[in-house]
């Protein structure tokens, strides 16, 4: 039996082409920080695909999410490291 529902990497794809044009919108620079943040969802989406029940923004937004608080903890530990 073939899959009857499309893998969230397609999912994902067909979303932030959905977003083409508020990204087209965007100035420049924010263009490159939307990239950068869809890499984000990107970066979780074998762990989206078991959340299939979920809206799929859902799991985008948790996935950036978990990426930026990462990005967070690691400038904590960077400002509490001793200087060289």
């Amino acid at each position: 039996m073939g899959r009857t529902v499309p893998s969230f990497r397609i999912l994902l794809d067909s979303i932030i082409m959905e977003l083409g044009n508020f990204r087209r919108a965007l100035r420049r620079n924010d263009q490159e920080v939307f990239d950068r943040v869809m890499d984000m969802a990107r970066e979780h989406a074998s762990a989206s695909t078991v959340a299939a029940a979920l809206d799929p923004m859902d799991t985008i937004v948790l996935s950036i999410l978990i990426e930026q608080q990462k990005q967070i903890d690691d400038l904590k530990e960077d400002s509490h490291a001793p200087p060289p």
